[in-house]
C-alpha cells in the first residue's frame, strides 16, 4: 500500500510541475500574441478547415513535413553565421596579438629616443641659458645692444633702422646696482 502512496503522488507533483509548465507557456504565448488575436487566428483556421477540408488537409501536409526541413536549414545558416562570427573574432585576435608583439618593442624604442632627443633639447636648452646669461652683452627691449664693461653700460644703436654699427661710438653710462 505504501508503494501505492509514493506513485501517486509523484504522479501528482508530476501532474503539477506540468500544468505549471503549460501556464508559463501560455503566459509566454500571451506576452507575444494577445489571447483576442490568437482566437481570431484559430477561428479562421476552423472555418477555413470546415469551409475547404481537402486544401486545409494538403496545406497541413505540406506545413507538417516541409517544416521539419525549414527548421534544420535555419538552424544550419544560424550555426554557420555563428561559428563564421566567431571564427572572425578568433582570427582577428590572433592578428592582433602578432601585432601587438612587434608594437611593443617598436613604443619602447621610439620612447627611448623621444626621451633622448627631449633630454638633449632640455640640456640645450639650460646650457644657452646659463652661457647667455654670462655673456658681456645683452639685447634690451628696443634692439639695443647693452654690453658691461667694468660697471660700465655700454649701448650700440642701431644705424637708421639696419644692422648694427660697431664702428660708430658707443655711448657710455655709469651703471648702479
Amino acid at each position: 500500500m505504501a508503494g501505492n502512496d509514493d506513485s501517486s503522488s509523484t504522479r501528482a507533483r508530476a501532474k503539477a510541475k506540468a500544468n505549471e509548465l503549460l501556464t508559463y507557456g501560455q503566459r509566454q504565448v500571451d506576452r507575444v500574441v494577445s489571447p483576442p488575436t490568437r482566437q481570431k487566428a484559430y477561428d479562421r483556421v476552423h472555418d477555413f478547415a470546415t469551409e475547404r477540408p481537402i486544401l486545409f488537409s494538403f496545406v497541413a501536409f505540406q506545413f507538417t513535413l516541409s517544416l521539419a526541413p525549414i527548421l534544420l536549414f535555419a538552424g544550419f545558416a544560424m550555426t554557420t553565421i555563428a561559428i563564421s562570427l566567431i571564427s572572425a573574432v578568433m582570427f582577428s585576435l590572433f592578428w592582433i596579438g602578432v601585432a601587438t608583439l612587434f608594437l611593443v618593442p617598436t613604443l619602447f624604442i621610439t620612447f627611448s629616443i623621444a626621451l633622448l632627443l627631449w633630454a638633449w633639447a632640455a640640456a640645450t636648452f639650460f646650457a644657452g641659458r646659463w652661457a647667455y646669461e654670462r655673456l658681456p652683452y645683452v639685447f634690451d627691449g628696443d634692439g639695443k645692444i647693452v654690453a658691461n664693461n667694468g660697471g660700465k653700460k655700454i649701448i650700440f644703436e642701431k644705424k637708421d633702422g639696419g644692422s648694427t654699427d660697431f664702428g660708430i661710438k658707443a655711448e657710455v653710462a655709469e651703471v648702479k646696482e
